[in-house]
């Protein structure tokens, strides 16, 4: 069958240390070398197992000139092939050494520490897997032993969420996910797990969420509201975790937005939209998939779209990691 395309969604990431006090950054270190070195060991030594993802292997395509990562995740289904001859369908036969994956290709760009991902299918790893496979590599540092992946967002909007007086309105919509790809919400917040229950609960169904505190005025008493305001406030600062996490590692979050209060003191507070979606810094681009499996994507096709992007983005992406140009 004829090869087709397929939409593909680029995240940019900041790698840190969870661990580092006030979200201090790491030194800019040149991962691609270490990549390359540890994935020059034998699979057994460049491989996390765990529950959850299940096996992580990385690998790097020696034919690649590309600083990448190939990330790739055991398939723990079966497969069937179909015969378009006469229509029967049977178990794909593997040798006794070897399996079916998904891949996730992983750019590192030449400065703050960023890395630009691609997954070659829905059911490749995302970030939480890459972070886990990090992690159990020590890829960062003996001295680093967790890792954090820090979605790249706009300079301006990453201060808009620590610097709000007051959150007066917050909408959350979560949409159901393809139906061979379901995952579960993690949660650490109150709002947030209420949310992963109703969506694993209610699967098929869109779920929206709003917390609004009124502005009508003799509903809420100005002691009241102000209240309110806080309390909204800081259940958004906390869910706000969450929600970064069902965007890395989900395909769930249709929407999330707060309206906030930002008070300077040489002005009048204004209202100012905080866009969890939108803000962080992503990229479109269209690949070819094989018609047969849905996962493929070719390894050179994947580079050459993430670097296309990274350098397309390369002003905002340094401007977001205080990167000089």
């Amino acid at each position: 069958m004829a090869a087709r395309n397929r939409d593909r969604v680029v995240h940019f990431y900041e790698i840190a240390d969870a661990d580092a006090p006030d979200g201090s950054r790491l030194p800019h270190r040149d991962w691609a070398a270490h990549i390359r070195s540890l994935c020059a060991q034998p699979p057994p030594q460049r491989t996390a197992r765990g529950a959850g993802d299940g096996a992580l292997i990385g690998a790097v395509d020696p034919h690649q000139t590309a600083p990448h990562l190939l990330l790739a995740k055991v398939r723990q289904d079966v497969p069937q092939l179909i015969d378009h001859v006469d229509g029967t369908l049977s178990r794909l036969q593997l040798a006794a050494d070897k399996e079916l994956v998904d891949v996730t290709t992983v750019y590192f760009l030449p400065f703050g520490n960023v890395i630009a991902t691609m997954t070659g299918g829905i059911s490749a790893p995302r970030a939480q897997a890459l972070k886990r496979w990090f992690d159990e590599m020590h890829v960062a540092a003996p001295d680093v032993p967790n890792v954090a992946l820090r979605p790249v967002v706009n300079a301006r909007s990453r201060e808009k969420l620590a610097h709000a007086a007051a959150i007066e309105k917050l909408t959350v919509k979560i949409a159901p996910e393809p139906h061979d790809s379901p995952s579960a919400l993690r949660a650490s917040s109150d709002l947030g797990t209420a949310l992963s229950r109703l969506h694993e609960d209610n699967p098929d169904m869109v779920i929206t969420l709003t917390l609004e505190v009124p502005k009508k005025p003799g509903i809420l008493s100005p002691r009241r509201r102000s209240r309110g305001h806080g309390q909204l406030l800081s259940s958004t600062r906390v869910f706000a975790n969450d929600i970064e996490d069902w965007l890395d590692n989900s395909d769930a979050v249709d929407t999330a937005a707060a309206r906030a209060r930002m008070e300077a003191w040489h002005s009048e507070a204004e209202d100012e939209k905080i866009d969890f979606v939108s803000e962080r810094i992503t990229a479109k681009c269209v690949v070819p998939f094989s018609s047969g499996d849905g996962h493929a994507i070719d390894l050179q096709v994947a580079l050459n779209e993430l670097e296309r992007a990274s350098h397309e983005n390369e002003r905002v992406l340094r401007a977001a990691v205080s990167a000089d140009l």
